[in-house]
């Protein structure tokens, strides 16, 4: 398995966040509550409350958006991590499941039960 396809990208974005940096969890979140329709006085809270981050490091990691942040990060912890993930793989095809307690495998549809 060399490369990194769209499953696994959500996969390691989704199921290894304990890889991410301080930084990108902040970004990740940051992006996660700018992307909700929450009024002006919501989102006001939730920058007093730090959910939100007016850091300019962190507004320049997500300045292009979601897709670009999430790959970034996903290609930093692979490249740094991945002997060391979990990854919940199908024992025929190699692919990686849907989540980590997925049993049956997406592409391939063998069944491990």
């Amino acid at each position: 398995m060399n490369d990194l396809y769209p499953e696994l990208v959500d996969y390691i974005y989704g199921y290894c966040s304990q890889y991410q940096t301080p930084e990108e969890l902040i970004a990740g979140r940051t992006l996660m509550y700018m992307g909700t329709s929450a009024s002006e006085k919501m989102q006001s809270m939730m920058r007093e409350k730090g959910w939100i981050s007016e850091d300019p490091v962190i507004l320049e990691m997500i300045a292009d958006g979601y897709q670009a942040f999430k790959k970034r990060t996903v290609n930093r912890v692979w490249a740094q991590y991945r002997v060391e993930l979990s990854l919940n793989l199908c024992p025929v095809c190699g692919k990686i499941a849907r989540t980590p307690q997925a049993r049956q495998c997406r592409f391939c549809y063998h069944d491990w039960h």
